[in-house]
């Protein structure tokens, strides 16, 4: 409802409207000053305290604030330590409603996808640690880390790769680990495996493979991995689940375009017949 700007009443704090007309937005007619005591006075039996909890929106802290109403409007409010249990409940409610603000690493994303692999591997035995089973189960593998915490902040920078390991726990990280690794160990250094993508890949500059003549193969077996030989300039150069056959079938024109293009590095004849030299040297 509109109030002539002119009109005294128009600088009152409150008013108690007793008409309205006009068409569109209603213009007060008929009104009254109204202070907040006359209604704590007039309307006690009316009024509620709430108690409302929130994060404010910078640290992500959690905030108390008591309120006192009637109906919509807000008498009187001040703010309040929110207790542990308070500050939990609303990390809590912030966490189920986005997610994504907790800290999904590469790394996690990768234990995600080693896991997922294994479960296809031994259906047996490995829980689910998809997006939508863990989102559904925050009680259990999460929650209980934000005990003693004040800000969303403080929960963000939770190491969920710890976390999530611990939660699989000692035996299958080892069997994971065993099984899965996150890196193979190439001549030239180690050299991570990608578990994202429809099959494992690892990926590095083809001198790192210098001196290798087999591709490691994961599960025992079970699983076929795949050598990405990237250029200098980390371009593929070649994608093989047989470094053996590539070196000896493929290598030949590869090697001829490699030369070409960073005549600067060794492309030898046999690779892997070749010293490998370490992860980003020559």
């Amino acid at each position: 409802a509109k109030l002539d700007p002119a009109d005294p009443l128009a600088r009152a704090p409150m008013l108690a409207v007793a008409a309205l007309g006009g068409r569109g937005a209603p213009k007060i007619g008929l009104a009254a000053p109204i202070s907040a005591a006359t209604i704590e006075e007039r309307l006690a039996a009316r009024i509620v305290t709430t108690r409302e909890i929130g994060l404010d929106g910078t640290g992500g802290t959690v905030m108390a604030r008591e309120r006192r109403r009637f109906g919509a409007l807000v008498l009187a409010e001040r703010s309040t330590p929110a207790s542990p249990p308070e500050i939990e409940a609303a990390l809590r409610e912030a966490i189920r409603e986005k997610p994504g603000l907790l800290g999904w690493s590469d790394e996690v994303r990768q234990l995600q996808a080693r896991v997922a692999l294994m479960r296809e591997i031994e259906p047996e035995g490995w829980p689910d640690l998809s997006d939508e089973a863990l989102r559904a189960d925050f009680e259990t593998w999460l929650f209980p880390y934000l005990a003693g915490m004040s800000r969303l902040k403080e929960a963000a920078a939770l190491d969920l790769l710890a976390i999530l390991r611990d939660h699989l726990g000692h035996e299958r990280v080892r069997a994971l680990d065993a099984a899965l690794p996150a890196r193979i160990e190439a001549p030239g250094g180690a050299v991570p495996i990608d578990y994202t993508g429809p099959v494992p890949v690892a990926a590095a500059r083809a001198q790192a493979f210098y001196g290798s003549d087999a591709t490691p193969r994961l599960a025992g077996g079970a699983v076929r991995l795949q050598i990405a030989l990237l250029s200098p300039a980390g371009r593929p150069i070649a994608v093989t689940g047989d470094l053996a056959d590539f070196w000896r079938r493929g290598w030949a024109d590869a090697r001829k375009d490699m030369r070409g293009r960073y005549p600067k590095h060794e492309w030898p004849e046999e690779p892997w017949r070749a010293p490998a030299r370490p992860r980003g040297r020559r």
